[in-house]
């Protein structure tokens, strides 16, 4: 069976001496040790996970600001084409109201000239019958010479004309 013998005893006795000393003096050092590495990682996950949270809050307020600004963009080139097309019609209106105003003073001006010519001919067409009848009167010399006359009008007129 099993001898119990006093070295065997004092083998317990040290090993478990030697257990206590380097369970208090290395095994509790490592422990708190490995227990401080555990804490830092576990906060630096901590940070990265709230990091990571804050990264998709700003996210998603950098995407709502590319829309609005998307949105004022587009509201801003809305309303300068609306600006333009008001700018353009009131152009385009005040052209034409131009172009009329210059078309009637042309017709006027014409009109005018034309009166002018008219009224220009009938005072030569009066002069010149006055200047046959004249002769007529002063000659008195006939129908012949009345022919003459009213070809050498005729002749003049159609010069003049």
């Amino acid at each position: 069976m099993l001898k119990l013998d006093i070295n065997l005893v004092f083998t317990v006795i040290n090993l478990l001496i030697i257990y206590f000393i380097l369970s208090k003096f290395l095994f509790k050092p490592v422990k708190n040790i490995l227990a401080k590495r555990q804490e830092e990682i576990d906060k630096q996950y901590a940070e990265a996970e709230e990091a990571k949270t804050q990264a998709g809050a700003l996210r998603q307020q950098y995407e709502a600001c590319v829309k609005g600004i998307d949105e004022e963009k587009a509201a801003a080139v809305s309303k300068a084409r609306e600006k333009a097309d008001e700018e353009y019609g009131r152009i385009v209106a005040e052209a034409k109201s131009e172009a009329q105003k210059i078309v009637s003073d042309a017709r006027r001006k014409a009109q005018g000239e034309q009166e002018r010519s008219i009224r220009q001919a009938q005072e030569e067409i009066a002069g010149l019958v006055m200047e046959a009848a004249a002769r007529v009167v002063a000659s008195g010399q006939g129908q012949a010479a009345d022919r003459e006359l009213y070809n050498q009008f005729l002749a003049k007129t159609g010069e003049q004309r």
